[in-house]
């Protein structure tokens, strides 16, 4: 349920409900909010009370009728991100259960899901709140450094067509400062103007070093839950599947995509500026066909595993 619908005095409200419904102010200032939680300084059920507050355009603080707080508790409790549910052993109690009802006890707290006979021994659980850091949606579209305006990369997913504007060395350096927690030339590197120049972001850095400490943080994790999503969510998760020696897009990703170059399609320059769809579908097709080649040299599934890195499981599938 993307939207939460609510009536007050015969009024019609409605409630996002999803990352991606999200606009970027209250992405903005969710996201202060979710760092303020990571810190242990704000539960994830204030989170959503004080998303609810800031969708309504109420404060908290003025809220005192005892009427008036169970309405906003109720609507807060309505709210099913942007947390998931972490149960004890992996989730181990939630095993065989169709995935619909996993997802609702993934993102409901037991103790709201009355009539399901798990639900009781589920509340019983030491459970813990984690938060959600998968989506597909670009949600600082737009940034301000001094007087200049920054246009991000794009991302859309309508009609179960994924694209996207960055391109394969912008995507690739960006995941490694990600890692490196580089946010200042993260958020370089993601805004930088087309056509991309590494150099061009490495200069950018130190002018996108001056914008507030929860722009960077926004623009980092709406990064990262794309990433997420990407593996995940979509085809492209066999790229990093299995052990990490082998992993094209996890470890040795520059020679990954400068080989592309010694077969045939384009310069060092052109593969640079290579969308990240194509190159990842490329690297895709190329891993498949290499798995397909090894079988069809006789080699076992054990052995394939070895030299792919994949798990059995894939190449069985493949």
């Amino acid at each position: 349920m993307k939207e939460i619908e609510f009536y007050i005095k015969e009024k019609k409200f409605t409630l996002s409900n999803s990352w991606e419904e999200l606009s970027p102010e209250q992405y903005e200032a969710l996201i202060s909010d979710v760092q303020l939680f990571a810190e242990g300084k704000l539960s994830a059920a204030m989170v959503k009370v004080n998303y609810v507050c800031r969708s309504l355009g109420i404060q908290r603080k003025h809220i005192k009728d005892e009427d008036a707080v169970c309405n906003l508790a109720w609507l807060s409790e309505q709210v099913t991100f942007p947390f998931v549910i972490v149960y004890p052993d992996n989730d181990a109690a939630l095993e065989g259960l169709d995935p619909e009802m996993k997802t609702k006890f993934k993102r409901i707290p037991p103790e709201r899901m009355n009539g399901h006979a798990l639900a009781r021994y589920l509340s019983k659980l030491e459970y813990n709140f984690a938060l959600d850091g998968s989506f597909c949606a670009q949600l600082v579209p737009v940034i301000k450094v001094g007087t200049k305006l920054y246009k991000g990369y794009k991302i859309d997913a309508s009609f179960n067509v994924l694209t996207c504007s960055l391109t394969a060395l912008q995507y690739i350096e960006a995941r490694e400062v990600m890692a490196a927690n580089n946010l200042p030339l993260l958020a370089a590197i993601l805004y930088s103007p087309q056509p991309y120049s590494s150099d061009n972001a490495q200069q950018l850095a130190a002018e996108f070093n001056k914008l507030p400490q929860s722009t960077l943080q926004a623009i980092a994790f709406n990064f990262m839950a794309f990433n997420n999503f990407l593996f995940k969510k979509t085809d492209y998760a066999i790229l990093t599947e299995g052990s990490s020696e082998n992993k094209p897009i996890s470890t040795g990703a520059l020679e990954s995509l400068y080989n592309l170059s010694a077969d045939g399609l384009g310069n060092s320059d052109e593969v640079e500026q290579m969308n990240l769809i194509k190159y990842l579908t490329i690297m895709r097709k190329k891993l498949i066909e290499s798995v397909k080649s090894l079988k069809a040299a006789n080699m076992d599934n054990a052995k394939i595993s070895e030299e792919t890195g994949l798990p059995i499981h894939i190449i069985t599938k493949i």
